[in-house]
């Protein structure tokens, strides 16, 4: 990644002075500025806790990044900077589970994509030090709702660690939720209805990979149980991992055939390691091994076909299937632009039967439990990062419009690049359209 960020510097260098000669620096600012800090008080508002909760005509307080006070008793401090909510309802801001926002921006221009590495395992790999933090995609989601994400490298076997990030700040260090959220595993397909296809020898060639996964992970194990054992001499690679082997941290294991997600549950039984699976495709045909292994699932994107010899409603249903098999989910796009639709994945969810305040619940309480921070965002509750929007409706609901958004306790501007082009080609003259 250091190798990539230093090509990627070079080239924005390079071409300073092109960009310059033909004026496109305004166009390319992601926003004019992360937000304004203060107080705030978010005023007459239906607020929707997030715990099934709802409190019509409350106030919400926001002091110091957090959120100070909410309720209908809540009264604003002198100096308060006053948002009406009237007729608006205030909500916790939403979680993408996996996506690649911050590490890609434009896929087909290299320069432009720091989400993969070279090798096959690589651990140490912080996706966190490669964020973006004036990506265009960020602006884009958070517009509609979106506070936070999993941004996940990829590549290899094991890609790297994902970070969870706000959808808004000055440095990755400000963005930061969770530097280390998990780290990303790509179970190697097994069978051609995997995520890599193929015959018999792709399938052998998938099971020698698995063979080399569970070696490098004892090799892992074995270092950890060294160091505890008070072993000085130090590998930078094995020494990424500990939090993994400590079960600190989980791993992130993308997979999608039945096979593949007894194979991922198999490795967290043989080497004691929390996981998440991510993906799974058919993970309704495991789902009382899931919800017994306590293990969740962040589904991958929903606006897909199914696959072949599966019933037209599988993605669709099984949301629902899972939830009422006990099994925790999240939503995810698995998107950097596409990011801003991830409440639609959960409205098609509702279709097929999943209960609408359990879709809420993944969007926002369920994803902030399964990353280990359900005492820092999730809900409006005080003391809790003030991660907010207000919207005039139901966030599932295509129509609903977000008035305004908090992120980290800052008023962020609604000055994404898709509502700059709105505002520039509205206001075209009507004899030039």
């Amino acid at each position: 990644m250091r190798g990539s960020m230093s090509g990627l510097a070079a080239t924005v260098l390079a071409c300073v002075p092109a960009f310059a000669a033909f004026a496109f620096v305004p166009a390319l600012s992601a926003q004019s500025f992360v937000g304004t800090e203060g107080t705030f008080f978010i005023h007459s508002g239906t607020v929707v806790v997030g715990n099934g909760q709802r409190i019509p005509g409350a106030n919400v307080l926001v002091q110091d990044g957090r959120i100070a006070g909410v309720g209908t008793s809540v009264s604003a401090p002198a100096g308060s900077t006053m948002i009406d909510a009237s007729g608006q309802f205030v909500y916790a801001g939403m979680i993408d589970s996996y996506t690649p926002i911050g590490l890609n921006e434009i896929g087909g221009i290299n320069t432009m994509n720091m989400r993969s590495e070279l090798g096959e395992y690589n651990p140490h790999m912080r996706a966190i030090v490669a964020i973006n933090t004036g990506s265009e995609m960020l602006g884009i989601a958070r517009s509609n709702g979106i506070t936070s994400a999993i941004t996940a490298p990829s590549g290899g076997v094991i890609s790297g660690q994902a970070a969870l990030i706000n959808m808004d700040g000055w440095t990755w260090e400000d963005m930061s939720v969770k530097s280390n959220a998990g780290y990303v595993v790509n179970y190697p397909a097994v069978s051609a209805g995997g995520r890599g296809g193929g015959g018999s020898g792709g399938e052998q060639r998938a099971r020698e990979r698995v063979e080399e996964l569970k070696g490098e992970l004892a090799n892992a194990r074995d270092y950890h149980l060294a160091r505890e054992g008070g072993q000085e001499d130090v590998d930078l690679v094995y020494e990424s991992m500990r939090p993994l082997m400590r079960g600190e941290v989980p791993a992130i294991i993308n997979a999608d055939t039945q096979e593949e997600i007894e194979g991922a549950l198999a490795l967290a039984d043989e080497f004691g390691l929390r996981i998440v699976i991510h993906g799974g495709r058919e993970a309704w045909k495991v789902r009382e091994q899931l919800a017994d292994a306590d293990v969740p699932v962040v589904l991958s994107s929903l606006m897909v076909v199914p696959g072949s010899g599966l019933p037209y409603d599988a993605v669709y249903a099984q949301p629902g299937i899972l939830v009422r098999a006990g099994v925790k989910i999240a939503f995810s796009t698995g998107s950097q632009s596409a990011a801003r639709r991830l409440p639609f994945h959960a409205a098609l969810a509702t279709a097929y039967g999943l209960d609408p305040e359990d879709a809420w619940r993944a969007l926002t309480v369920w994803p902030a439990e399964i990353w280990g921070v359900d005492d820092v965002i999730g809900t409006v509750e005080v003391g809790k990062m003030a991660n907010l929007f207000v919207a005039d409706g139901d966030p599932l609901d295509i129509r609903t419009n977000v008035t305004e958004v908090f992120i980290k306790g800052r008023h962020v501007p609604m000055d994404d690049r898709a509502t700059r082009l709105y505002e520039k080609y509205d206001a075209r003259p009507i004899g030039n359209r």
